[in-house]
């Protein structure tokens, strides 16, 4: 894992601990095992597009479809994390 993935695992954890009024995650906890619900995991979502938004708008949607996706399959912070990488590395 690289030290900007670190980073963004850090940065996702302390969202996930912030939305779910806890302490921040470690990396492989799971969101909703944890206590998030739908609601929440959009307003996540939308926290981290927009803090990592891409340059234009086409990739800021990309990202947030991304995350939208993974969210539901990997909800740790390493797995949204990798997705946000990724995306910001392609973008």
């Amino acid at each position: 894992m690289s030290d900007t993935e670190k980073d963004v695992v850090s940065v996702v954890s302390e969202e996930m601990g912030a939305l779910l009024s806890c302490r921040p995650l470690g990396p492989f906890d799971d969101f909703f095992q944890e206590g998030g619900d739908s609601l929440r995991a959009v307003e996540l979502i939308t926290r981290l597009t927009e803090r990592y938004r891409p340059s234009g708008a086409g990739e800021a949607d990309q990202l947030g479809s991304e995350l939208l996706t993974v969210v539901f399959d990997d909800a740790t912070p390493t797995g949204l994390a990798a997705t946000i990488t990724r995306e910001l590395g392609a973008a």
